[in-house]
């Protein structure tokens, strides 16, 4: 974890702190936590999955205003995410990469005054993570299981879902959970995620 956090040292560097805080008040705070979130559960980037309520309070925020925070900088290309209605349930959020900043990872690398950061090969979020064909695959097939068994309606923020709901679980348990929204006249692709991670939550091992 350590190592990972090390790589994302740049970001503090780049500009991104007043750019995110720009977006929206604590939006430096409220990232930084999803960074360290990420780098504590994940070898790459992949969907931090945390209930708002927890997220605020490590933060040191109410619930609403984290989800203020993480909705403002989902529409500025920052997350992709999931939020559930209620801040006691698991939400999932995913830092895009590459990661927008205002100085580009090279001009960081020539300021920065650490010299175990003066490549920046290894930045975390610099770059866009080669996607192999078979992940290409399973969000395309998401795409049009959504599209064929729930709804024609389409636009960013449910394309983020479907991609983060593709990414994140099995191919046979997505595809159950569209068939059981599509039987109940269910059209919300938000409510496929809250199935999803509710039995993920039954299948993990009771400590």
């Amino acid at each position: 974890m350590l190592e990972r956090l090390e790589q994302a040292l740049w970001l503090e560097w780049s500009g991104l702190p007043a750019a995110l805080n720009a977006v929206r008040a604590n939006g430096w705070l409220v990232f930084r936590k999803l960074v360290e979130l990420d780098c504590a559960a994940h070898r790459r980037p992949e969907p931090v999955e945390v209930t708002l309520s927890e997220l605020a309070e490590r933060c040191g925020l109410e619930a609403d205003a984290a989800a203020r925070v993480i909705e403002a900088l989902r529409k500025k290309k920052y997350l992709r995410c999931y939020l559930p209605e209620h801040p006691d349930e698991p939400a999932l959020i995913e830092i895009r990469t590459p990661l927008p900043t205002p100085l580009q990872p090279a001009e960081v690398a020539r300021r920065i005054p650490l010299p175990t950061l003066r490549d920046p090969a290894f930045y975390r979020y610099a770059r866009a993570e080669a996607e192999p064909a078979a992940d290409e695959r399973r969000v395309q097939d998401a795409v049009d299981l959504y599209l064929n068994h729930l709804s024609q309606k389409m636009n960013p923020s449910i394309l983020e879902q479907i991609e983060i709901a593709a990414r994140r679980f099995p191919e046979e348990a997505l595809r159950l959970a569209i068939e059981r929204a599509a039987r109940h006249e269910i059209r919300s692709m938000g409510w496929v995620l809250k199935e999803l991670i509710r039995d993920h939550e039954k299948r993990k091992p009771k400590p």
